[in-house]
């Protein structure tokens, strides 16, 4: 009888470091327990179980965590064991770059190409610049990347300015749902905007100045408190989709006429900021008045957002700091969201950056009454393309100024979103009863994904009836807004009433019905004589 065979011992599992790297990232992103990722991160002995490009990732960790010096001495040590991994060489040249460390740099560069026959030949070849600063101009790519944060970073708290010796630091309780702001009473620096562009930590800028004047105005739309959870957001999710791109082209629109120009970004968290900037800083209180202007000419096409305006404050008062607003491109602590720029950009955070090279000053200058329901439109600024539009389609121009639900389905329209059923019935039913309806839903639905003219036109043939009213509108999409005042709705109120055509040739809705009626019997010719093509023997009898 054999001896049983001795278990082979159990060798120790090998460690999880994708997991590693997991959990360390998202802790430095969220800023959890950063001393203990620090702590983990500076653990050298670690790099003899990695391999290169695992390396590369404890670097960029490291970089994140602020520990410069362990990503240096890890790349350092990358470069002694493997040679000949090109981008560990590329990478810790980068860094000592990005340090200020030339000389280093350029000694590195030396090392490289001595391990690496052809290092670096496609790069710029150094020139001497004659100013004894060295010669550095083959790592010109780098610099020019440098120069080119240093310049967005520049140009964004150009724009973004609040007090000038305090700012704030958000945090917050994932596990209670809650987070606030504790001052940081001193200026902010680029290095907290790039930790803040990061996602390191979030910031946010007090408005009021010291002198009480302001340089950067904020309207902020945030989704009503009934909305944000649970049944409610999931039975209103596309009225609220429509609501949020009719906000976001409709603040912008109202605020022209006041010279008012916004930059809309989503927060991250509940719904927009817009913000609006000045070259120099103006009296906090009529910039108040102008953006609660603003708001207050949109709040009544609204439904599901509220509207709040920055400043709140006239004036500071004791030793308070006023309402601060979180700057954007930020990570929002509570949802884990990061904010950005609408329209949204492709791309890193330095390409979101480039849109503020764009960004237009506003003024306080002019103080026309914005758009509404009641404007009259004149002094408009008008953009050539939006132009053009409103002389192709006056009707749809009015009807999206006047009536706000119908306004949001030709804003959903324009932006190519699909149409649901009852959207869709509400556009047939009202526009399809205008003078051009059938040039006017063509132009409208065109952008959209499901569009098909032979469809448009079949279901513009079974239109029966008279305009839909005010109220059916309302209820098919589930807005509570309030009823627009006509001086006659005979018989009934609806949207058509605001067309001039309409009111103007008092066009008989029997009209159209005979109409209609003309093109359904055309419709239906020209069905018979294709179902007669593929019945021959019917022919024949006939």
């Amino acid at each position: 009888m054999k001896p049983p065979a001795e278990a082979a011992p159990k060798r120790p599992a090998a460690p999880d470091f994708e997991l590693l790297f997991s959990r360390l990232r998202s802790f430095i992103i969220e800023n959890r327990e950063i001393e203990k990722c620090r702590e983990i991160l500076r653990k050298m002995d670690v790099l003899q179980r990695l391999n290169p490009e695992q390396c590369l990732e404890w670097s960029r960790l490291a970089q994140m965590a602020g520990e410069m010096d362990v990503a240096c001495r890890t790349l350092g040590d990358l470069n002694r064991r493997h040679p000949a991994f090109e981008p560990g060489w590329r990478e810790h040249i980068e860094l000592l770059v990005l340090l200020g460390k030339g000389a280093e740099a350029a000694a590195l560069r030396a090392r490289a190409q001595g391990a690496i026959p052809g290092f670096g030949q496609h790069d710029a070849q150094p020139v001497h610049t004659g100013d004894g600063g060295g010669d550095f101009q083959f790592l010109d790519e780098p610099f020019a990347a440098m120069k080119r944060e240093e310049r967005l970073i520049a140009r964004y708290m150009a724009l973004f300015q609040g007090r000038e010796d305090c700012f704030a630091r958000q945090w917050a309780d994932r596990n209670a749902g809650t987070s606030g702001y504790v001052p940081v009473r001193r200026a902010i620096e680029p290095a907290d905007v790039r930790d803040h562009l990061r996602g390191l930590k979030t910031y946010g800028i007090y408005l009021l100045r010291r002198d009480s004047r302001v340089a950067t105005g904020v309207i902020d739309a945030d989704l009503k408190q009934a909305y944000r959870t649970g049944a409610a957001l999931a039975k209103e999710r596309s009225g609220i989709q429509r609501e949020c791109a009719y906000l976001v082209e409709r603040v912008q629109e109202l605020g022209k006429p006041m010279n008012l120009f916004a930059l809309p970004e989503f927060s991250g968290g509940k719904g927009y900021h817009f913000w609006f900037f000045f070259e120099e800083p103006v009296p906090a209180r009529p910039l108040k008045e102008a953006l609660a202007a603003l708001a207050g000419a949109l709040r009544p096409d609204l439904t599901f957002f509220d509207l709040e305006v920055f400043p709140k404050q006239d004036q500071l008062a004791g030793k308070g700091l006023g309402n601060l607003v979180k700057l954007p491109l930020g990570l929002h602590r509570v949802t884990g969201k990061p904010s950005y720029f609408l329209p949204k950009r492709s791309g890193d955070v330095w390409q979101a950056l480039e849109v503020l090279e764009g960004a237009a000053y506003s003024t306080l200058e002019k103080k026309d009454p914005p758009l509404g329901k009641t404007g009259s439109g004149g002094g408009v600024l008008i953009h050539p393309r939006q132009g053009e539009w409103i002389a192709r389609f006056p009707e749809l121009h009015r009807l999206l100024e006047r009536c706000p639900p119908l306004g949001q389905l030709i804003t959903a329209c324009r932006n190519g979103k699909a149409m649901g059923v009852r959207e869709e019935k509400i556009l047939f039913a009202t526009v399809g009863f205008l003078k051009r309806g059938k040039t006017l839903l063509h132009a409208l639905l065109q952008p959209v994904p499901e569009y098909n003219p032979h469809l448009v036109d079949y279901k513009l043939s079974r239109l029966r009836g008279t305009p839909l009213g005010c109220r059916k509108i309302h209820t098919l999409l589930g807005v509570a807004l309030d009823f627009c005042r006509f001086d006659s709705p005979l018989p009934y109120a609806h949207p058509l009433l605001h067309c001039r055509e309409w009111m103007t040739e008092d066009l008989p809705v029997a009209a159209e019905r005979v109409e209609n009626l003309a093109d359904a019997l055309e419709h239906l010719r020209r069905s018979l004589d294709l179902v007669t093509r593929f019945l021959p023997a019917v022919r024949e009898t006939s």
